[in-house]
């Protein structure tokens, strides 16, 4: 899946794989500036690995592991838990949903990222667990108990539209 022009290869890999990895490590680390440091730091790993990927799945896949790990490494290595969301939210990346993601950035770290890849990328449970290393079932146990965080957070306005199914 390599072209000739390796330069060539990394720019499209980039452009087609950044807004994706931005979001997840802009998840964990709730700040803007940090976010950047670590898509940068994930786009390096890629350069330093020279990976050959079997398709454009696998090659996402595999940033987005290595994006959680480097925002979970930034985590631990920082001492900065409280990040301000003000300053993401002035930024313009919540402007479009900017409730949901407001409340999906509250919760639990290991309920973040396979919400954000369920709902915003379409991942099924089985693909989600296959990327965070995880059981498809520990994945839907995930997500449960996100909807239900997140229902607690935005208010439950689902039980009305469900009265009528």
């Amino acid at each position: 899946m390599v072209p000739k022009n390796h330069t060539d290869y990394l720019k499209e890999v980039y452009q087609r794989n950044v807004d994706t990895i931005y979001h997840i490590c802009l998840m964990y680390l709730k700040n803007e500036a940090d976010a950047e440091d670590a898509v940068h730091n994930t786009f390096v790993k890629l350069m330093e690995k020279e990976r050959n990927f079997e398709n454009e799945l696998h090659e996402k896949n595999w940033l987005i592991k290595v994006a959680v790990n480097v925002s979970k490494n930034m985590l631990r290595h920082w001492t900065r838990y409280n990040a301000d969301l003000e300053e993401v939210k002035d930024s313009g990346v919540y402007d479009e949903y900017s409730e949901v993601l407001d409340a999906l950035s509250k919760l639990p770290d290991k309920l973040k990222v396979p919400t954000y890849l369920f709902y915003y990328h379409g991942y099924n449970s089985k693909e989600i667990g296959g990327i965070l290393k995880q059981s498809d079932s520990a994945v839907r146990n995930h997500l449960q108990k996100a909807r239900a965080m997140l229902r607690d957070i935005l208010g439950d306005d689902t039980e009305r539209g469900n009265e009528n199914d």
